[in-house]
Protein backbone atom coordinates (compact mmCIF):
# COMPACT_ATOMS: atom_id res chain seq x y z
CA UNK A 1 0.00 0.00 0.00
CA UNK A 2 2.99 2.28 0.40
CA UNK A 3 3.37 2.80 -3.36
CA UNK A 4 0.04 4.61 -3.83
CA UNK A 5 -0.08 8.37 -4.07
CA UNK A 6 -1.35 10.61 -1.29
CA UNK A 7 -4.34 11.65 -3.43
CA UNK A 8 -5.32 8.02 -4.00
CA UNK A 9 -5.01 7.29 -0.29
CA UNK A 10 -7.30 10.19 0.56
CA UNK A 11 -9.84 9.13 -2.07
CA UNK A 12 -9.87 5.60 -0.64
CA UNK A 13 -10.31 6.93 2.88
CA UNK A 14 -13.18 9.15 1.71
CA UNK A 15 -14.85 6.15 0.00
CA UNK A 16 -14.54 4.07 3.16
CA UNK A 17 -15.97 6.85 5.36
CA UNK A 18 -18.78 7.39 2.86
CA UNK A 19 -19.61 3.67 2.82
CA UNK A 20 -19.72 3.50 6.62
CA UNK A 21 -21.92 6.60 6.70
CA UNK A 22 -24.33 5.01 4.21
CA UNK A 23 -24.56 1.84 6.29
CA UNK A 24 -25.17 3.68 9.58
CA UNK A 25 -27.72 6.18 8.28
CA UNK A 26 -29.76 3.86 6.03
CA UNK A 27 -29.99 0.71 8.13
CA UNK A 28 -33.72 0.56 7.36
CA UNK A 29 -33.02 0.18 3.61
CA UNK A 30 -31.22 -3.15 2.97
CA UNK A 31 -30.35 -2.36 -0.65
CA UNK A 32 -28.59 0.90 0.24
CA UNK A 33 -26.77 -0.84 3.08
CA UNK A 34 -25.71 -3.53 0.63
CA UNK A 35 -24.22 -0.85 -1.65
CA UNK A 36 -22.18 0.46 1.29
CA UNK A 37 -20.94 -3.02 2.15
CA UNK A 38 -20.06 -3.62 -1.51
CA UNK A 39 -17.84 -0.52 -1.56
CA UNK A 40 -16.09 -1.65 1.61
CA UNK A 41 -15.66 -5.18 0.22
CA UNK A 42 -14.05 -3.86 -2.96
CA UNK A 43 -11.61 -1.60 -1.10
CA UNK A 44 -10.75 -4.36 1.39
CA UNK A 45 -10.07 -6.84 -1.41
CA UNK A 46 -7.87 -4.34 -3.25
CA UNK A 47 -5.81 -3.59 -0.13
CA UNK A 48 -5.68 -7.15 1.27
CA UNK A 49 -4.29 -8.89 -1.82
CA UNK A 50 -0.85 -7.17 -1.79
CA UNK A 51 -0.63 -7.66 1.97
CA UNK A 52 -1.34 -11.40 1.70
CA UNK A 53 0.59 -12.16 -1.49
CA UNK A 54 3.85 -12.97 0.31
CA UNK A 55 2.04 -15.39 2.63
CA UNK A 56 0.70 -17.32 -0.37
CA UNK A 57 4.15 -17.42 -1.97
CA UNK A 58 5.74 -18.77 1.21
CA UNK A 59 3.04 -21.44 1.37
CA UNK A 60 4.04 -22.64 -2.10
CA UNK A 61 1.00 -21.15 -3.88
CA UNK A 62 2.99 -19.46 -6.60
CA UNK A 63 3.62 -19.69 -10.32
CA UNK A 64 5.31 -18.06 -13.27
CA UNK A 65 3.60 -16.23 -16.12
CA UNK A 66 4.86 -17.90 -19.30
CA UNK A 67 3.35 -15.21 -21.53
CA UNK A 68 5.91 -12.60 -20.56
CA UNK A 69 9.48 -11.90 -21.68
CA UNK A 70 10.62 -11.48 -18.09
CA UNK A 71 9.70 -14.17 -15.58
CA UNK A 72 8.59 -13.33 -12.07
CA UNK A 73 7.20 -15.42 -9.24
CA UNK A 74 3.51 -14.58 -8.88
CA UNK A 75 1.20 -15.66 -6.02
CA UNK A 76 -1.60 -18.00 -7.07
CA UNK A 77 -5.11 -18.77 -5.76
CA UNK A 78 -5.75 -15.13 -4.79
CA UNK A 79 -9.38 -15.69 -5.67
CA UNK A 80 -9.52 -17.19 -2.19
CA UNK A 81 -9.01 -13.70 -0.72
CA UNK A 82 -11.87 -12.26 -2.77
CA UNK A 83 -14.11 -15.21 -1.86
CA UNK A 84 -13.43 -14.92 1.88
CA UNK A 85 -14.00 -11.15 1.93
CA UNK A 86 -17.24 -11.68 0.02
CA UNK A 87 -18.44 -14.27 2.52
CA UNK A 88 -17.56 -12.09 5.53
CA UNK A 89 -19.38 -9.18 3.91
CA UNK A 90 -22.50 -11.27 3.34
CA UNK A 91 -22.38 -12.71 6.87
CA UNK A 92 -22.34 -9.19 8.34
CA UNK A 93 -25.16 -8.17 5.98
CA UNK A 94 -27.50 -11.02 7.05
CA UNK A 95 -29.46 -9.05 9.73
CA UNK A 96 -30.27 -6.02 7.54
CA UNK A 97 -32.97 -7.53 5.25
CA UNK A 98 -34.80 -8.55 8.44
CA UNK A 99 -34.13 -5.37 10.42
CA UNK A 100 -37.79 -4.40 10.75
CA UNK A 101 -38.42 -7.62 12.68
CA UNK A 102 -35.54 -6.88 15.04
CA UNK A 103 -36.61 -3.34 15.95
CA UNK A 104 -39.81 -1.80 17.24
CA UNK A 105 -42.01 -2.15 20.28
CA UNK A 106 -41.39 -4.65 23.04
CA UNK A 107 -45.11 -5.25 23.45
CA UNK A 108 -45.76 -8.97 23.97
CA UNK A 109 -48.58 -9.28 21.43
CA UNK A 110 -46.56 -7.44 18.82
CA UNK A 111 -43.54 -9.63 19.44
CA UNK A 112 -45.69 -12.74 19.01
CA UNK A 113 -47.04 -11.32 15.74
CA UNK A 114 -43.47 -10.70 14.56
CA UNK A 115 -42.54 -14.28 15.30
CA UNK A 116 -45.52 -15.50 13.30
CA UNK A 117 -44.79 -13.27 10.31
CA UNK A 118 -40.98 -13.59 10.31
CA UNK A 119 -39.89 -14.77 6.81
CA UNK A 120 -38.14 -17.94 7.91
CA UNK A 121 -37.95 -19.28 4.37
CA UNK A 122 -36.27 -16.10 3.17
CA UNK A 123 -33.67 -16.48 5.88
CA UNK A 124 -33.25 -20.13 4.92
CA UNK A 125 -32.73 -19.13 1.27
CA UNK A 126 -30.08 -16.60 2.27
CA UNK A 127 -28.22 -19.07 4.49
CA UNK A 128 -28.41 -21.95 2.01
CA UNK A 129 -27.10 -19.71 -0.76
CA UNK A 130 -24.15 -18.67 1.38
CA UNK A 131 -23.53 -22.30 2.31
CA UNK A 132 -23.37 -23.29 -1.36
CA UNK A 133 -21.03 -20.41 -2.23
CA UNK A 134 -18.84 -21.14 0.79
CA UNK A 135 -18.63 -24.79 -0.24
CA UNK A 136 -17.45 -23.85 -3.73
CA UNK A 137 -14.84 -21.42 -2.39
CA UNK A 138 -13.47 -24.23 -0.22
CA UNK A 139 -13.57 -26.78 -3.06
CA UNK A 140 -11.96 -24.32 -5.47
CA UNK A 141 -9.09 -23.72 -3.06
CA UNK A 142 -8.74 -27.47 -2.57
CA UNK A 143 -8.51 -27.85 -6.35
CA UNK A 144 -5.77 -25.21 -6.51
CA UNK A 145 -3.79 -27.01 -3.82
CA UNK A 146 -4.47 -30.65 -4.73
CA UNK A 147 -5.07 -30.33 -8.50
CA UNK A 148 -8.19 -32.51 -8.47
CA UNK A 149 -8.86 -34.52 -11.64
CA UNK A 150 -11.65 -33.32 -13.92
CA UNK A 151 -13.68 -36.50 -13.51
CA UNK A 152 -13.91 -35.80 -9.77
CA UNK A 153 -14.39 -32.04 -9.76
CA UNK A 154 -16.98 -31.99 -12.57
CA UNK A 155 -19.98 -32.86 -10.32
CA UNK A 156 -18.82 -30.79 -7.33
CA UNK A 157 -21.01 -27.72 -8.12
CA UNK A 158 -24.12 -29.91 -8.27
CA UNK A 159 -23.23 -31.41 -4.87
CA UNK A 160 -22.59 -27.95 -3.40
CA UNK A 161 -26.00 -26.78 -4.68
CA UNK A 162 -27.93 -29.44 -2.71
CA UNK A 163 -28.66 -27.08 0.27
CA UNK A 164 -29.96 -24.57 -2.26
CA UNK A 165 -32.21 -27.12 -3.97
CA UNK A 166 -33.55 -28.38 -0.63
CA UNK A 167 -34.67 -24.90 0.36
CA UNK A 168 -36.15 -24.41 -3.11
CA UNK A 169 -38.15 -27.62 -2.64
CA UNK A 170 -39.41 -26.54 0.82
CA UNK A 171 -40.24 -22.97 -0.22
CA UNK A 172 -41.93 -23.35 -3.60
CA UNK A 173 -41.07 -26.63 -5.20
CA UNK A 174 -42.35 -25.35 -8.56
CA UNK A 175 -41.18 -27.78 -11.22
CA UNK A 176 -43.39 -26.82 -14.15
CA UNK A 177 -42.27 -24.67 -17.07
CA UNK A 178 -44.30 -22.42 -19.36
CA UNK A 179 -44.40 -23.74 -22.91
CA UNK A 180 -43.58 -21.22 -25.68
CA UNK A 181 -46.64 -20.00 -27.58
CA UNK A 182 -45.81 -21.74 -30.91
CA UNK A 183 -45.61 -25.14 -29.16
CA UNK A 184 -48.73 -24.88 -27.03
CA UNK A 185 -51.08 -26.53 -29.53
CA UNK A 186 -48.91 -29.63 -29.21
CA UNK A 187 -47.61 -29.59 -25.61
CA UNK A 188 -50.16 -27.45 -23.78
CA UNK A 189 -49.46 -24.35 -21.69
CA UNK A 190 -47.49 -25.97 -18.84
CA UNK A 191 -45.22 -29.00 -18.52
CA UNK A 192 -44.32 -30.43 -15.12
CA UNK A 193 -40.74 -31.71 -15.24
CA UNK A 194 -40.78 -33.11 -11.71
CA UNK A 195 -37.38 -34.32 -10.55
CA UNK A 196 -35.88 -33.40 -13.93
CA UNK A 197 -36.25 -29.74 -12.97
CA UNK A 198 -33.88 -30.27 -10.03
CA UNK A 199 -31.48 -32.08 -12.35
CA UNK A 200 -31.66 -29.06 -14.64
CA UNK A 201 -30.82 -26.66 -11.80
CA UNK A 202 -27.90 -28.85 -10.76
CA UNK A 203 -26.66 -28.76 -14.34
CA UNK A 204 -26.97 -24.96 -14.33
CA UNK A 205 -24.65 -24.87 -11.29
CA UNK A 206 -22.15 -27.16 -13.05
CA UNK A 207 -22.23 -25.15 -16.27
CA UNK A 208 -21.91 -21.71 -14.66
CA UNK A 209 -18.90 -22.86 -12.65
CA UNK A 210 -16.93 -24.78 -15.26
CA UNK A 211 -17.77 -22.59 -18.27
CA UNK A 212 -15.82 -19.72 -16.71
CA UNK A 213 -13.00 -22.09 -15.78
CA UNK A 214 -12.45 -23.37 -19.34
CA UNK A 215 -12.58 -19.87 -20.84
CA UNK A 216 -9.39 -18.82 -19.06
CA UNK A 217 -5.62 -18.69 -19.35
CA UNK A 218 -4.66 -15.04 -19.89
CA UNK A 219 -4.40 -12.10 -17.50
CA UNK A 220 -7.76 -10.77 -16.36
CA UNK A 221 -10.02 -12.81 -18.63
CA UNK A 222 -11.81 -14.82 -15.90
CA UNK A 223 -12.54 -11.79 -13.71
CA UNK A 224 -13.28 -9.62 -16.74
CA UNK A 225 -15.96 -11.86 -18.19
CA UNK A 226 -17.45 -12.45 -14.72
CA UNK A 227 -17.67 -8.71 -14.09
CA UNK A 228 -19.56 -8.12 -17.34
CA UNK A 229 -21.99 -10.95 -16.50
CA UNK A 230 -22.47 -9.64 -12.94
CA UNK A 231 -23.13 -6.08 -14.13
CA UNK A 232 -25.62 -7.44 -16.69
CA UNK A 233 -27.45 -9.32 -13.92
CA UNK A 234 -27.51 -6.20 -11.73
CA UNK A 235 -28.92 -4.08 -14.57
CA UNK A 236 -31.57 -6.71 -15.28
CA UNK A 237 -32.54 -6.71 -11.59
CA UNK A 238 -32.84 -2.92 -11.52
CA UNK A 239 -35.00 -2.96 -14.65
CA UNK A 240 -37.46 -5.24 -12.82
CA UNK A 241 -37.33 -3.10 -9.67
CA UNK A 242 -38.21 0.01 -11.71
CA UNK A 243 -40.90 -1.72 -13.74
CA UNK A 244 -44.43 -0.81 -12.69
CA UNK A 245 -45.69 -4.19 -13.91
CA UNK A 246 -43.45 -6.15 -11.55
CA UNK A 247 -45.40 -7.71 -8.72
CA UNK A 248 -44.27 -8.05 -5.11
CA UNK A 249 -42.81 -11.57 -5.58
CA UNK A 250 -40.72 -10.42 -8.56
CA UNK A 251 -39.43 -7.41 -6.62
CA UNK A 252 -38.43 -9.62 -3.69
CA UNK A 253 -36.57 -12.12 -5.85
CA UNK A 254 -34.66 -9.44 -7.76
CA UNK A 255 -33.79 -7.66 -4.51
CA UNK A 256 -32.44 -10.99 -3.30
CA UNK A 257 -30.34 -11.20 -6.48
CA UNK A 258 -28.92 -7.71 -5.98
CA UNK A 259 -27.96 -8.52 -2.39
CA UNK A 260 -25.58 -11.19 -3.73
CA UNK A 261 -24.42 -9.55 -6.97
CA UNK A 262 -23.40 -6.09 -5.72
CA UNK A 263 -20.79 -7.35 -3.19
CA UNK A 264 -19.56 -9.76 -5.86
CA UNK A 265 -18.99 -6.82 -8.22
CA UNK A 266 -17.12 -5.03 -5.43
CA UNK A 267 -14.66 -7.84 -4.65
CA UNK A 268 -14.21 -8.64 -8.35
CA UNK A 269 -13.21 -5.04 -9.11
CA UNK A 270 -10.70 -5.12 -6.25
CA UNK A 271 -9.27 -8.38 -7.60
CA UNK A 272 -9.20 -7.27 -11.25
CA UNK A 273 -6.94 -4.33 -10.45
CA UNK A 274 -4.21 -6.80 -9.46
CA UNK A 275 -5.07 -9.46 -12.06
CA UNK A 276 -5.14 -7.05 -15.02
CA UNK A 277 -2.27 -7.16 -17.52
CA UNK A 278 0.51 -7.37 -16.49
CA UNK A 279 -0.92 -9.52 -13.73
CA UNK A 280 0.59 -9.30 -10.26
CA UNK A 281 -1.46 -12.26 -8.98
CA UNK A 282 -3.14 -15.38 -10.36
CA UNK A 283 -6.71 -16.00 -9.26
CA UNK A 284 -6.71 -19.82 -9.50
CA UNK A 285 -9.73 -22.08 -9.82
CA UNK A 286 -11.05 -20.69 -6.54
CA UNK A 287 -12.41 -17.54 -8.16
CA UNK A 288 -13.95 -19.43 -11.09
CA UNK A 289 -15.80 -21.76 -8.70
CA UNK A 290 -16.83 -18.84 -6.50
CA UNK A 291 -18.09 -16.75 -9.43
CA UNK A 292 -19.95 -19.60 -11.10
CA UNK A 293 -21.78 -20.65 -7.93
CA UNK A 294 -22.73 -17.03 -7.16
CA UNK A 295 -24.35 -16.75 -10.59
CA UNK A 296 -26.08 -20.11 -10.15
CA UNK A 297 -27.42 -19.06 -6.74
CA UNK A 298 -29.08 -15.89 -7.99
CA UNK A 299 -30.36 -17.60 -11.12
CA UNK A 300 -31.99 -20.43 -9.18
CA UNK A 301 -33.38 -18.61 -6.12
CA UNK A 302 -34.39 -15.47 -8.05
CA UNK A 303 -36.16 -17.70 -10.60
CA UNK A 304 -34.55 -16.45 -13.82
CA UNK A 305 -32.22 -19.29 -14.78
CA UNK A 306 -33.19 -18.96 -18.48
CA UNK A 307 -32.32 -15.25 -18.45
CA UNK A 308 -29.06 -16.09 -16.67
CA UNK A 309 -28.09 -18.47 -19.46
CA UNK A 310 -28.67 -15.68 -21.99
CA UNK A 311 -25.84 -13.77 -20.31
CA UNK A 312 -23.65 -16.86 -20.81
CA UNK A 313 -23.88 -16.84 -24.62
CA UNK A 314 -20.07 -16.61 -25.10
CA UNK A 315 -19.52 -19.39 -22.56
CA UNK A 316 -22.13 -21.58 -24.24
CA UNK A 317 -20.47 -20.99 -27.62
CA UNK A 318 -17.04 -21.72 -26.11
CA UNK A 319 -18.34 -24.98 -24.63
CA UNK A 320 -19.87 -26.10 -27.94
CA UNK A 321 -16.68 -25.15 -29.77
CA UNK A 322 -14.55 -27.01 -27.20
CA UNK A 323 -16.79 -30.10 -27.11
CA UNK A 324 -14.78 -32.16 -29.65
CA UNK A 325 -11.69 -31.75 -27.47
CA UNK A 326 -13.46 -31.96 -24.12
CA UNK A 327 -15.10 -35.25 -25.13
CA UNK A 328 -11.85 -36.53 -26.69
CA UNK A 329 -13.15 -36.78 -30.25
CA UNK A 330 -9.93 -35.01 -31.20
CA UNK A 331 -6.74 -34.75 -29.09
CA UNK A 332 -6.98 -32.37 -26.17
CA UNK A 333 -3.79 -31.07 -24.50
CA UNK A 334 -3.85 -30.23 -20.81
CA UNK A 335 -3.58 -26.51 -21.59
CA UNK A 336 -5.17 -24.88 -24.64
CA UNK A 337 -4.25 -21.27 -23.91
CA UNK A 338 -2.98 -19.11 -26.78
CA UNK A 339 0.74 -19.34 -27.58
CA UNK A 340 3.02 -16.48 -26.60
CA UNK A 341 5.49 -15.32 -29.26
CA UNK A 342 8.53 -13.99 -27.42
CA UNK A 343 9.92 -12.13 -30.44
CA UNK A 344 6.76 -10.15 -31.23
CA UNK A 345 5.39 -10.06 -27.65
CA UNK A 346 2.01 -11.07 -29.06
CA UNK A 347 -0.40 -13.93 -28.48
CA UNK A 348 -1.04 -16.38 -31.33
CA UNK A 349 -3.46 -19.31 -31.70
CA UNK A 350 -2.07 -22.42 -30.06
CA UNK A 351 -2.16 -25.70 -31.97
CA UNK A 352 -2.60 -29.35 -31.08
CA UNK A 353 -0.88 -32.25 -32.84
CA UNK A 354 -3.28 -34.59 -34.63
CA UNK A 355 -0.71 -36.81 -36.32
CA UNK A 356 3.08 -36.95 -36.53
CA UNK A 357 4.96 -35.88 -39.63
CA UNK A 358 7.09 -38.51 -41.31
CA UNK A 359 10.60 -37.71 -42.54
CA UNK A 360 9.51 -37.25 -46.16
CA UNK A 361 6.91 -34.70 -45.15
CA UNK A 362 9.42 -32.78 -43.04
CA UNK A 363 11.97 -32.63 -45.86
CA UNK A 364 9.33 -31.51 -48.35
CA UNK A 365 7.97 -28.89 -45.95
CA UNK A 366 11.42 -27.54 -45.06
CA UNK A 367 12.49 -27.26 -48.69
CA UNK A 368 9.25 -25.44 -49.45
CA UNK A 369 9.85 -23.01 -46.59
CA UNK A 370 13.47 -22.43 -47.65
CA UNK A 371 12.34 -21.50 -51.16
CA UNK A 372 9.91 -18.97 -49.70
CA UNK A 373 11.96 -17.26 -46.99
CA UNK A 374 15.50 -17.54 -48.39
CA UNK A 375 18.00 -16.98 -45.62
CA UNK A 376 15.36 -17.37 -42.93
CA UNK A 377 15.85 -20.96 -41.77
CA UNK A 378 13.09 -23.19 -40.43
CA UNK A 379 13.52 -25.49 -37.49
CA UNK A 380 14.46 -28.85 -39.04
CA UNK A 381 12.75 -31.94 -37.81
CA UNK A 382 10.13 -30.14 -35.76
CA UNK A 383 8.84 -32.94 -33.57
CA UNK A 384 5.34 -33.62 -32.34
CA UNK A 385 6.42 -32.93 -28.79
CA UNK A 386 7.60 -29.41 -29.68
CA UNK A 387 4.31 -28.74 -31.44
CA UNK A 388 2.47 -29.94 -28.38
CA UNK A 389 4.47 -27.59 -26.18
CA UNK A 390 3.57 -24.70 -28.44
CA UNK A 391 -0.09 -25.61 -28.08
CA UNK A 392 0.33 -25.56 -24.31
CA UNK A 393 1.59 -21.98 -24.33
CA UNK A 394 5.34 -22.45 -24.75
CA UNK A 395 7.36 -19.39 -25.67
CA UNK A 396 9.33 -20.82 -28.61
CA UNK A 397 8.46 -19.17 -31.94
CA UNK A 398 7.66 -21.21 -35.01
CA UNK A 399 10.23 -20.67 -37.74
CA UNK A 400 7.66 -19.92 -40.41
CA UNK A 401 4.14 -18.51 -40.11
CA UNK A 402 3.02 -19.75 -43.49
CA UNK A 403 1.31 -22.74 -41.93
CA UNK A 404 -1.35 -20.37 -40.54
CA UNK A 405 -2.60 -19.73 -44.07
CA UNK A 406 -5.29 -22.10 -45.36
CA UNK A 407 -3.89 -24.75 -47.68
CA UNK A 408 -5.24 -24.68 -51.20
CA UNK A 409 -5.28 -28.46 -51.21
CA UNK A 410 -7.99 -28.41 -48.57
CA UNK A 411 -10.44 -26.89 -51.05
CA UNK A 412 -9.16 -28.29 -54.34
CA UNK A 413 -6.13 -27.29 -56.43
CA UNK A 414 -6.54 -24.29 -58.67
CA UNK A 415 -10.11 -23.53 -57.59
CA UNK A 416 -11.39 -20.88 -55.21
CA UNK A 417 -14.86 -22.40 -55.16
CA UNK A 418 -14.65 -26.17 -54.90
CA UNK A 419 -17.31 -28.31 -56.51
CA UNK A 420 -19.79 -30.35 -54.49
CA UNK A 421 -17.93 -33.52 -55.44
CA UNK A 422 -14.65 -32.09 -54.13
CA UNK A 423 -16.28 -31.03 -50.86
CA UNK A 424 -17.75 -34.50 -50.36
CA UNK A 425 -14.37 -36.05 -51.03
CA UNK A 426 -12.76 -33.71 -48.49
CA UNK A 427 -15.23 -34.90 -45.85
CA UNK A 428 -14.30 -38.54 -46.40
CA UNK A 429 -11.90 -39.81 -43.71
CA UNK A 430 -8.33 -40.11 -44.97
CA UNK A 431 -7.38 -43.78 -44.80
CA UNK A 432 -3.92 -43.22 -43.25
CA UNK A 433 -5.08 -40.74 -40.60
CA UNK A 434 -4.84 -41.79 -36.95
CA UNK A 435 -8.02 -39.85 -36.15
CA UNK A 436 -11.25 -41.66 -35.46
CA UNK A 437 -14.04 -41.20 -37.97
CA UNK A 438 -16.02 -38.98 -35.56
CA UNK A 439 -12.98 -36.79 -34.94
CA UNK A 440 -12.34 -36.46 -38.66
CA UNK A 441 -15.88 -35.27 -39.33
CA UNK A 442 -15.69 -32.77 -36.45
CA UNK A 443 -12.47 -31.29 -37.80
CA UNK A 444 -13.77 -31.01 -41.34
CA UNK A 445 -17.02 -29.41 -40.17
CA UNK A 446 -15.24 -26.87 -37.95
CA UNK A 447 -12.81 -26.08 -40.76
CA UNK A 448 -15.67 -25.58 -43.21
CA UNK A 449 -17.31 -23.16 -40.73
CA UNK A 450 -14.04 -21.26 -40.31
CA UNK A 451 -13.75 -22.10 -36.61
CA UNK A 452 -10.31 -23.69 -36.79
CA UNK A 453 -7.32 -23.90 -39.11
CA UNK A 454 -5.92 -27.31 -40.00
CA UNK A 455 -2.40 -27.96 -41.33
CA UNK A 456 -2.18 -30.97 -43.63
CA UNK A 457 0.82 -33.04 -44.61
CA UNK A 458 2.79 -31.64 -47.52
CA UNK A 459 2.88 -34.89 -49.51
CA UNK A 460 -0.82 -35.63 -49.96
CA UNK A 461 -2.47 -32.49 -48.62
CA UNK A 462 -5.16 -34.64 -47.00
CA UNK A 463 -3.76 -36.10 -43.78
CA UNK A 464 -4.35 -33.54 -40.94
CA UNK A 465 -1.26 -32.92 -38.81
CA UNK A 466 -2.16 -29.95 -36.60
CA UNK A 467 -5.12 -27.75 -35.84
CA UNK A 468 -5.72 -24.65 -33.75
CA UNK A 469 -7.11 -25.45 -30.32
CA UNK A 470 -10.87 -25.12 -30.03
CA UNK A 471 -11.42 -22.19 -27.68
CA UNK A 472 -12.93 -18.77 -28.20
CA UNK A 473 -9.57 -17.16 -27.31
CA UNK A 474 -7.81 -18.99 -30.14
CA UNK A 475 -10.72 -18.25 -32.48
CA UNK A 476 -10.45 -14.50 -31.83
CA UNK A 477 -6.72 -14.67 -32.62
CA UNK A 478 -7.39 -16.77 -35.70
CA UNK A 479 -9.86 -14.21 -37.07
CA UNK A 480 -8.31 -10.95 -35.86
CA UNK A 481 -4.65 -11.94 -36.03
CA UNK A 482 -1.99 -11.92 -33.28
CA UNK A 483 -2.53 -9.32 -30.57
CA UNK A 484 -1.21 -8.44 -27.14
CA UNK A 485 -2.48 -10.29 -24.10
CA UNK A 486 -4.13 -7.13 -22.82
CA UNK A 487 -6.00 -6.53 -26.08
CA UNK A 488 -7.11 -10.16 -26.17
CA UNK A 489 -8.69 -9.80 -22.72
CA UNK A 490 -10.38 -6.57 -23.81
CA UNK A 491 -11.67 -8.35 -26.93
CA UNK A 492 -13.24 -11.08 -24.80
CA UNK A 493 -14.90 -8.47 -22.58
CA UNK A 494 -16.22 -6.62 -25.65
CA UNK A 495 -17.67 -9.88 -26.99
CA UNK A 496 -19.23 -10.53 -23.57
CA UNK A 497 -20.70 -7.02 -23.51
CA UNK A 498 -22.18 -7.33 -27.02
CA UNK A 499 -23.73 -10.69 -26.14
CA UNK A 500 -25.25 -9.13 -23.01
CA UNK A 501 -26.89 -6.50 -25.22
CA UNK A 502 -28.30 -9.29 -27.38
CA UNK A 503 -29.54 -11.02 -24.21
CA UNK A 504 -31.38 -7.86 -23.09
CA UNK A 505 -33.04 -7.53 -26.50
CA UNK A 506 -34.16 -11.16 -26.37
CA UNK A 507 -35.37 -10.95 -22.76
CA UNK A 508 -37.16 -7.61 -22.86
CA UNK A 509 -38.25 -7.27 -26.50
CA UNK A 510 -38.39 -10.53 -28.45
CA UNK A 511 -39.76 -12.57 -25.54
CA UNK A 512 -43.25 -11.19 -26.27
CA UNK A 513 -43.34 -13.35 -29.39
CA UNK A 514 -42.71 -16.51 -27.36
CA UNK A 515 -44.41 -15.98 -23.99
CA UNK A 516 -47.50 -14.14 -22.79
CA UNK A 517 -45.84 -11.93 -20.20
CA UNK A 518 -42.59 -10.00 -20.63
Amino acid sequence: MGHISALTAWLILAAEVGAVFIILTTAHDPLTVNVGFSILAGITTWSAIPALSEIFVKAGLKGMDLSKRTKHIIPESMGMVAGLIYLVTMFVFIPFPFMKWFTGSNDGDLQELKLLTFPNLKLAELLSALLSIQSMVFLGFADDVLDIRWRFKMPLPAIASIPLLMVYWVHLGVTHIVVPIPLRPILGQLIDLGVLYYVYMGMVAIFCTHSINIMAGINGVEVGQSLVIACSIAINDMIFLQSASSGAPAIETHLFSLYFILPFIGVSLGLLIHNWYPSKVFIGDTYCYFAGMTFAVVGILAHYSKTLLLFFIPQIFNFLLSAPQLFRLVPCPRHRVPRYNRQTNLMEPSRVVLDEEDDLDIEFSNSKQDSKVGSRQSAPGRSASSAFLSSAGATAQDADDSHMKPSSSAVGEGSNLPSTTTLLQDFRPFKDSKLKRSGWYCIKLLEALGLTHVRYDAKTGKRPLEMTNLTILNLILLKAGPMSERNLTISVMVVQFCCSLVAFVIRHRLVAFVYDVV
